[in-house]
């Protein structure tokens, strides 16, 4: 089985994929060896571990270096977090969406959200569509695990604003997407409403046990940045006991 298939065929089946994301190659290595089907990266950790703050701070050719070594040092099915791909305009989508795909990944989360607003639903949907036929056109497999942060928008969490986030779940679609994320959601019955009428495999981001999303259809489980500031923090209790005696 190629790679892509791989990581693409876990996400129909009854129990959901899990994905403990990392930042680096020790990291991966640990999650690797923790019996991970896939490794996925988490533009947060990677930027913080570097000195840097989440949203596109990491400089590309940077992020692309690390993501690169990643790749060359794990043979299992890689996942991308881009954010937007570094990109305003649909030229540079199309260009950064080269040097992304170069890395031989096999999945990749694309946001839909603009610095602190979200881009319109047709807007966000045209640059779904230019990964696409950037992909198509270096024939190149990719998942595109469309991420919306309407969720993170609205404070208040509610069932019309779930018919709001499944209507961008049917453009992305429609678009070329084969997942959408929709972190910052965490009711379970909206999860399960959600999950219920999306027109996509469904990804959702927790810190809590998957088995608690057990009856609620969804098909990925990430857990963004958890693990990374679980580190950090643990790292930081042991180095004050250890100075302390």
């Amino acid at each position: 089985m190629d790679l892509y298939t791989q990581f693409k065929e876990p996400h129909f089946q009854k129990e959901p994929l899990i994905l403990y994301n990392i930042w680096d190659i020790a990291s991966m290595k640990a999650v690797e060896n923790a019996g991970a089907k896939a490794i996925a990266t988490s533009s947060f950790a990677i930027a913080q571990a570097w000195g840097y703050n989440d949203g596109e701070m990491l400089p590309l050719d940077q992020n692309l270096w690390f993501l690169n070594q990643i790749r060359q040092n794990t043979s299992l099915p890689l996942n991308l977090d881009i954010e937007s791909a570094y990109s305003n305009s649909l030229d540079t989508l199309a260009e950064n969406i080269q040097r992304f795909l170069q890395l031989d990944a096999q999945g990749i989360n694309f946001e839909d959200r603009k610095e602190h607003t979200l881009w319109n639903i047709e807007q966000q949907a045209a640059r779904i569509q230019t990964i696409r036929a950037t992909a198509t056109k270096l024939h190149k497999d990719i998942f595109i695990n469309a991420r919306t942060d309407i969720f993170f928008q609205e404070t208040m969490h509610t069932t019309d604003l779930v018919k709001r986030a499944l209507e961008r779940a049917d453009a992305y679609k429609e678009a070329g997407a084969d997942c959408i994320f929709i972190p910052g959601l965490t009711d379970l019955s909206l999860i399960s409403i959600f999950t219920e009428n999306s027109p996509l495999p469904v990804n959702i981001m927790t810190s809590y046990e998957p088995s608690l999303f057990k009856n609620t259809g969804v098909a990925r489980i990430s857990c963004g940045p958890t693990a990374f500031l679980n580190i950090q923090g643990q790292l930081e209790t042991n180095a004050k006991k250890m100075m302390r005696s």
